[in-house]
């Protein structure tokens, strides 16, 4: 028990002594590019006892000869050929370790091609024959794919199996496997596909028509979201590849000489055609760029076979290795054409610990039964979405799986499906999981409701002081969704409360009716996309005081309907009832004499549309955190609103009309990263108060947000007519991956600016309603810029922000501010 226990501190704290008798230190290098590797897995042989390279490449390890078994240690890294090395017992000794990339073994047939490195001749044909060797160049195609995905838990150590969380379940470990590097894994989670896929070139469209699909695993929904990013096929032909939202050039870039050092490596005589065998690696080392090889066929000069991979010097978060695999076969003698994609990733949360574990995420997809350049119905590509699920496709038979399944399931893919059915029926098992999603989401899983959400069961502020708050939802997976909350302010002594249903009445696409109503305390001029209000953590990160909260009751009525995939329009009648709080006032001017008002009401119909390019999770109100989304888009995200109000029909407080635009965009610029842009117009028709001008989003939090400006104050600035821009430059890893010392960090540069350009009529400029103090007609442009550093500790952000307008009142001229944020 001691020893296991000594080996448990061992690995939790790094690699260390553990006995000092037997120490081993050394450096990895690639034995290709003599480039040291980082997190490469070096343990003693027979033992869990090991620990990674760090970005050096260097690595030590002691170890008691009680615990060593064999003079070896094995070390090990995908892509690459793992080594044995022998040692020395009880001695401190130092080795260099060259590993050979498993993209580069030798092969029988080989004949060598004298001269000077010709590579470039052949890379200039290859080039040349693109569009003729490229699928998306042919007329019409279609081809049945099925496609197998499987995560797999490993590098873990017989200490996770003691975990708290996982120790109910030891028979899961009964089906624990090893690598033939002896790395031990254990599937958890594995996707079937099977689809069939349409192409034409004019007008260009890919549409995949899915007749079913399987999930089962142990894993939350988090990770069979990110099957997706291994679903992707990437089509070396084109210029650049995406890949986990990071773009590679491809080696065939029509610039590829900008992008990788060739070399021609063989040419292989096979069946009476000759094969050139070209290997390359990236021109520069912290470049997104692959190693790989590839085969070309010398007549049609058409790839045949390519292997890719990138590593963790690549500066993709989360990501050990990632290696592709791509075959292609001449389809009736002359169009070459995908038949196979592999795809093995090795992925971890903490790059740099010793406690490797981690996981494998494996993807293997088989393309058949294909037809070229025979028309193809107009019908199969009616509708913009790329993938049509058939109304079966998720509830498939054995026997159906049995006939379509183009690859056969493994022993440990069989096994699965048993060991899943018996740890989801696991009343420990549903304990845990209900534990893990109430710390994520903040809500408490119980039989058909979660209550929620702790993290507003109490919070501070200045109107209501000690702030309680009870909440309940239903499942997000039903048709209808409800819920309801009500809360107490201590010192306001007033109830507040709201509830919210909406109703789904179709099963494919957006056809949606809802309510809500909501008597609760509102700050004007505070972003849509910072943390709730009353979270606990919103009276800790807040910049100085603010006054400027009203009471509102909110009523919605609403019906929205999806015109296409990444469209909706949402017709809506809304009543909103604002009254001051205490130490604050509505004051009307009535016959140039300031009144006192208890309320303002305003109430009317409203009409928004909003176009996001395929875009599913599109919802119907102009403003929605979920959209901002991380993928980029092929078109610009529009939304446009307009909200009329009116004295006799509605029977507001003022008529008024209100027209907003929102153009929004995610562009990916390739090898310099990647720019984000913003532009939002508005303007007010009519003499209305303070509550219905146009006040930009400010911030007051010491968390930077996105969409705020964020040294601004809320309601600092009003206007009835206006254009808000925000755009921001993120260069990836292309600056600071060429800093000494600081690539190590794998930190990421961006620069932003912001601007509100505004203007207010003279019947609304206190010449009507009077503004509370602090608010002011904007009188010039307000404009904030700034750098900064994301990629800190793989989740944070800093923002360096300058402020060039001044204001009135206090305000910052600079702020470093921190956030939040993942991405790989």
């Amino acid at each position: 028990m001691r020893k296991h226990l000594l080996v448990l501190f061992w690995l939790l704290f790094g690699c260390g002594a553990l006995g000092q008798q037997t120490t081993v230190s050394g450096t990895v290098f690639d034995g290709e590019s003599t480039v040291p590797l980082p997190f490469v897995k070096v343990f003693y042989k027979g033992t869990q006892v090991g620990c990674a390279t760090d970005t050096a490449g260097h690595f030590s390890l002691s170890i008691s000869d009680k615990l060593l078994e064999w003079d070896t240690i094995v070390v090990s890294y995908l892509g690459y050929i793992s080594q044995d090395i022998a040692i020395q017992r009880g001695k401190n000794q130092e080795v260099t370790v060259r590993l050979q990339s498993t993209l580069f073994i030798e092969y029988d047939e080989v004949v060598a091609v004298a001269g000077d490195n010709p590579a470039w001749r052949y890379l200039k044909k290859i080039i040349a024959n693109k569009d003729k060797n490229n699928p998306d160049q042919y007329s019409f195609y279609s081809a049945e794919q099925y496609a197998k995905i499987r995560f797999d838990l490993n590098n873990f150590t017989d200490d996770i199996k003691k975990n708290i969380l996982l120790r109910p379940f030891d028979y899961i470990w009964d089906n624990t496997l090893k690598t033939d590097d002896g790395i031990q894994y254990l599937p958890v989670l594995m996707t079937e596909k099977y689809s069939t896929h349409y192409h034409r070139k004019e007008p260009y469209q890919d549409r995949s028509f899915v007749m079913g699909e399987k999930t089962t695993g142990l894993a939350g929904p988090n990770l069979i979201k990110f099957t997706n990013d291994l679903y992707v096929t990437p089509n070396i032909y084109d210029n650049f590849i995406t890949i986990l939202g990071k773009s590679f050039p491809s080696p065939l870039n029509d610039n590829y000489k900008q992008n990788y050092k060739f070399y021609l490596e063989d040419s292989i005589y096979s069946e009476g055609s000759v094969t050139y065998h070209i290997r390359f690696l990236p021109k520069h080392q912290r470049e997104l760029g692959f190693v790989g090889e590839l085969f070309v066929d010398s007549a049609s000069y058409a790839v045949k076979e390519i292997h890719l991979r990138f590593d963790v010097m690549s500066n993709v978060n989360f990501v050990r290795s990632y290696y592709i695999t791509q075959l292609y076969q001449a389809i009736d003698g002359q169009h070459w054409m995908l038949t196979e994609s592999q795809v093995l990733g090795d992925f971890t949360v903490l790059e740099n610990a010793s406690d490797l574990t981690g996981f494998f995420g494996r993807k293997k997809a088989l393309f058949s039964h294909y037809t070229i350049g025979e028309p193809l119905d107009d019908k199969l590509f009616k509708g913009v979405e790329p993938e049509v699920y058939e109304d079966s496709a998720l509830v498939r038979s054995d026997a159906y799986w049995e006939r379509f399944r183009t690859d056969s399931l493994s022993p440990e893919e069989q096994v699965l499906y048993t060991v899943t059915e018996r740890v989801q029926n696991d009343p420990a098992f549903r304990l845990r999981k209900n534990l893990i999603l109430t710390f994520v989401s903040g809500f408490i899983p119980l039989k058909g409701i979660q209550i929620g959400n702790i993290y507003t069961f109490y919070s501070y502020n200045p109107i209501e002081h000690s702030r309680l708050k009870f909440g309940i939802r239903n499942a997000a997976d039903s048709p209808v969704e409800y819920s309801a909350f009500g809360a107490y302010g201590t010192f306001d002594k007033r109830w507040k409360y709201g509830t919210r249903v909406s109703w789904n009445m179709t099963k494919k696409g957006i056809s949606r009716i809802g309510v809500s109503y909501r008597n609760d305390i509102e700050q004007l001029g505070r972003s849509f996309n910072l943390i709730d209000m009353d979270h606990v953590f919103s009276s800790l990160v807040q910049i100085g005081v603010t006054n400027s909260r009203n009471y509102v009751t909110d009523f919605k009525a609403y019906y929205e309907k999806s015109l296409g995939l990444g469209t909706v329009l949402r017709a809506e009648y809304f009543y909103k009832d604002f009254s001051p709080v205490a130490g604050n006032a509505f004051i009307h001017i009535q016959n140039g004499t300031p009144e006192n008002v208890n309320r303002y009401r305003m109430s009317g119909v409203a009409a928004t549309f909003k176009f996001s390019y395929l875009y599913r999770k599109i919802r119907g109100e102009f403003y929605d955190e979920f959209d901002f989304y991380k993928e980029y888009r092929k078109f610009p995200d529009l939304a446009l609103r307009y909200e009329y109000t009116d004295k006799g029909l509605f029977g507001s407080d003022f008529d008024m009309q209100k027209v907003k635009l929102s153009i929004r965009q995610k562009v990916n610029a390739k090898k310099m990263g990647y720019f984000k842009y913003t532009i939002e117009l508005g303007k007010t028709f009519g003499t209305v108060p303070y509550i219905a001008l146009d006040i930009p989003f400010g911030n007051q939090l010491i968390i930077a947000d996105e969409a705020s400006f964020n040294l601004m104050r809320f309601m600092e600035f009003a206007s009835d007519q206006y254009c808000a821009v925000h755009f921001s430059h993120h260069f990836n890893g292309l600056l600071l991956d060429r800093v000494p010392l600081i690539n190590k960090l794998k930190w990421r540069s961006f620069v932003f600016g912001k601007a509100f350009f505004s203007s207010i009529s003279g019947a609304n400029k206190q010449q009507n309603y009077l503004f509370p103090t602090g608010l002011s007609g904007a009188q010039q442009p307000y404009y904030e810029v700034g750098f900064g550093i994301e990629n800190i500790f793989k989740f944070a952000r800093i923002d360096f922000a300058w402020r060039l307008t001044p204001g009135i009142g206090e305000y910052y001229y600079f702020l470093v501010k921190p956030s939040l944020q993942f991405s790989f």
